[in-house]
């Protein structure tokens, strides 16, 4: 991990005070999805079945976009893998073949999950953090962002184990780095030092934390993990507080996942 810091120039963020994040616009099939009465997220509709006899003009049109938009329907019942993706081809009257289209696998159906959820969050959170103060509209922001993979919680540590191979780590970081500093950026958030750094560094360490023990969260909507990031926030007691934890990020993130995963008795 210290390496993949060296080449990335020391830091894991994409967005620095004077660089802004390009977004592409992805829109799923959604449905809301309540983790507390003050958290509303979307969710994909994963019980509900897509005709698998689609128009021609769309079968030869579809984009790799719309084969992975309706891979995430079949999560739940072939994991984060190419076979979901493989049989989302299928159902819309493409061969077998068309999975050479995704390389990666399951890791290219996860990639297109997060990207998603980064263009969903601003248009969850509109019009929602008016009156709030910074750590409020942060708190909000992470429930919000941690409710969108409650639709596929089951499987989400098979998604962790993914993110968690070497091969992947960059891409998993480069993730983790776009959530905080959209959180942050949407709370409005307008420094230009060093502070702009410790800020993300410390958010992603909670962010990290608490999506791991929500994968162990059997509560009612969630209050438990909402219990435990408001926990963390108190233990960080400003979201400035990071100073040695940039450095740790990536080997917590690779520790922590595989550590998980192994419990739970997942192979990699």
């Amino acid at each position: 991990m210290a390496s993949l810091l060296r080449r990335t120039g020391g830091t894991l963020f994409s967005r620095s005070p004077s660089v802004l994040l390009t977004r592409t616009t992805i829109k799923p099939a959604t449905r809301q999805f309540t983790v507390s009465a003050c958290c509303r997220t979307a969710r994909a509709d994963i019980n509900k079945t897509q005709d698998t006899e689609q128009p021609a003009t769309f079968r030869h049109h579809a984009t790799p976009d719309t084969i992975l938009n309706k891979a995430l329907t079949l999560v739940p019942q072939h994991g984060w893998t190419i076979e979901s993706i493989t049989k989302a081809a299928e159902s819309m009257g493409y061969p077998t073949i068309i999975h050479g289209m995704f390389p990666n696998g399951g890791a290219d159906l996860i990639d297109y999950f997060l990207k998603d959820c980064l263009n969903r969050l601003p248009l969850e959170l509109e019009g929602r953090m008016e009156g709030l103060g910074t750590q409020e509209k942060i708190r909000l922001g992470t429930l919000t962002r941690l409710g969108m993979i409650a639709p596929y919680i089951d499987r989400w540590p098979e998604a962790l184990a993914v993110m968690g191979q070497p091969s992947n780590v960059p891409m998993a970081l480069n993730h983790l780095a776009k959530i905080v500093d959209e959180i942050w950026h949407l709370a409005g958030d307008k420094s230009a030092d060093m502070n702009w750094y410790t800020k993300r560094a410390s958010l992603a360490v909670i962010y990290t934390t608490t999506e791991l023990y929500m994968t162990t969260d059997k509560t009612p909507n969630y209050e438990a993990t909402q219990k435990f990031l408001d926990r963390r926030f108190e233990d960080a007691a400003t979201l400035g507080k990071a100073t040695n934890e940039v450095l740790q990020i990536a080997e917590f993130g690779a520790k922590s996942v595989f550590g998980i995963i192994t419990s739970k008795g997942f192979r990699l």
